[in-house]
C-alpha cells in the first residue's frame, strides 16, 4: 500500500483515539482511559517509523467514483477489469519506451513482465484497488518502475488538468501507443460516467467528471505521427546526465530534444577516449515525433538515437 495512505490511516486513527479518549475522561472511566492511551501510545510509534522508513519500491491505489460504484460495497467487474487493465498498459508502454526509445505500432510490449503490478488488496473507504511491486529481493534504491508508476500518476493528472500548458508539457513525452492507453484509460472512465483518485508515495489526485471528459478529449483529438531521420549536423551541445541535445543544421536550422540511453552511452565512450564530440559535425539519427493537439497547430519533437558517424566534409 502507499506510504501516502497508510500515513493517512494512522493519523485518522489518532485522531479518532484523541475524541475517545476524551470521551473516556468526561465519563471517568481510569480502565477505558488506560487502554486508549495504550493504543494511542502504539499508533504514534508506528507513525514515526513509517514518516521515517522510505519506500522504495512501486505502489498507487485506484479508487473510483460514479456510476459503476455501489460506494464501498462493490463495482463493476467489467469497468474494473478495464480500467486495471489500461493502467497496468500505460505502465509497461512508459517503462518500455523509457529503457528502448519509441516502440512499435503493434506487437508485445518490451519488458512487460519487468512492469507487471499485482493487485494486493482493496481500498477502504469508497472501492479501488491497491497494486503493488512484490519482489522477494530486498532493494536499496527506489527501483525504475515505482519511478515510472509515479511518472504515470503525474501523467494522467496533467492529461486532464484545467491548464492547456500542463497537457501540452506532457504531450511531448508521448508516442503512439502510450497515447492509446491513455485513450482508452480516459474514454472507459467518461463513458461509465466515473471519476478516479490515484495515490502513490507523495502524489494524491483526484479526477472529477469535467477533468475526465476534459482529458477524452484532448486524447481522442490529439495524433501523433513518427518518422526516422538521418541527417547531418553541428553537435552544439549534450547533456548525457539530463539527455538533452542541440545540433545545428545548416545555418538556419537549430535541432534539440531528448537522447536514447543508446545515444548516452555513445557520447560517454567517445570522451572516454579522450574525444570532445561537441563542435563537430556528425550524422545522426533522429527520432521525428509531429503532435498535433486539440485546436492547436503541429509542433515537432525530436529525440537523438544514436551517432552514426563523423560527417565527411
Amino acid at each position: 500500500m502507499p506510504r501516502k495512505l497508510r500515513l493517512d490511516g494512522l493519523q485518522a486513527d489518532l485522531a479518532s483515539l484523541d475524541a475517545l479518549l476524551q470521551s473516556a475522561r468526561e465519563m471517568d472511566d481510569p480502565v477505558g482511559e488506560y487502554q486508549i492511551e495504550k493504543r494511542k501510545s502504539s499508533i504514534e510509534a508506528e507513525l514515526k517509523a513509517l514518516t521515517a522508513a522510505q519506500e522504495r519500491k512501486a505502489s498507487v491505489a485506484l479508487f473510483f467514483g460514479g456510476k459503476p460504484v455501489l460506494g464501498s460495497r462493490g463495482i463493476s467487474a467489467d469497468f474494473a477489469g478495464h480500467m486495471l487493465e489500461y493502467f497496468q498498459d500505460l505502465v509497461s508502454r512508459a517503462f518500455a519506451s523509457n529503457e528502448l526509445g519509441s516502440l512499435g505500432e503493434r506487437g508485445p510490449i518490451p519488458k512487460r513482465q519487468a512492469t507487471d503490478l499485482m493487485v494486493t488488496q482493496l481500498t477502504r473507504g469508497s472501492f479501488g484497488f491497491v497494486l503493488d511491486e512484490l519482489s522477494d529481493q530486498a532493494v536499496l534504491e527506489d527501483t525504475a518502475l515505482k519511478a515510472m508508476v509515479e511518472e504515470i500518476v503525474t501523467i494522467v493528472e496533467k492529461v486532464a488538468s484545467s491548464n492547456e500548458i500542463d497537457f501540452e508539457e506532457v504531450a511531448e513525452q508521448l508516442d503512439p501507443r502510450m497515447l492509446i492507453s491513455l485513450k482508452n484509460f480516459f474514454v472507459t472512465l467518461d463513458t461509465a460516467e466515473a471519476t478516479v483518485r490515484l495515490v502513490d508515495d507523495v502524489a494524491d489526485i483526484t479526477l472529477d467528471q469535467p477533468a475526465v471528459h476534459r482529458a477524452r478529449l484532448r486524447t481522442e483529438a490529439t495524433s501523433i505521427d513518427e518518422a526516422d531521420l538521418l541527417i547531418e549536423g553541428v553537435l552544439v551541445g549534450f547533456l548525457p546526465e539530463h539527455r538533452k541535445f542541440e545540433i545545428q543544421v545548416g545555418q538556419t536550422l537549430t535541432l534539440y530534444g531528448s537522447v536514447s540511453k543508446e545515444a548516452a552511452e555513445q557520447y560517454a565512450q567517445l570522451v572516454a577516449r579522450g574525444e570532445n564530440p561537441e563542435r563537430q559535425t556528425w550524422q545522426v539519427r533522429i527520432r521525428q515525433r509531429t503532435i498535433t493537439p486539440l485546436n492547436r497547430p503541429p509542433r515537432d519533437v525530436n529525440r537523438l538515437l544514436e551517432f552514426v558517424g563523423r560527417a565527411n566534409i
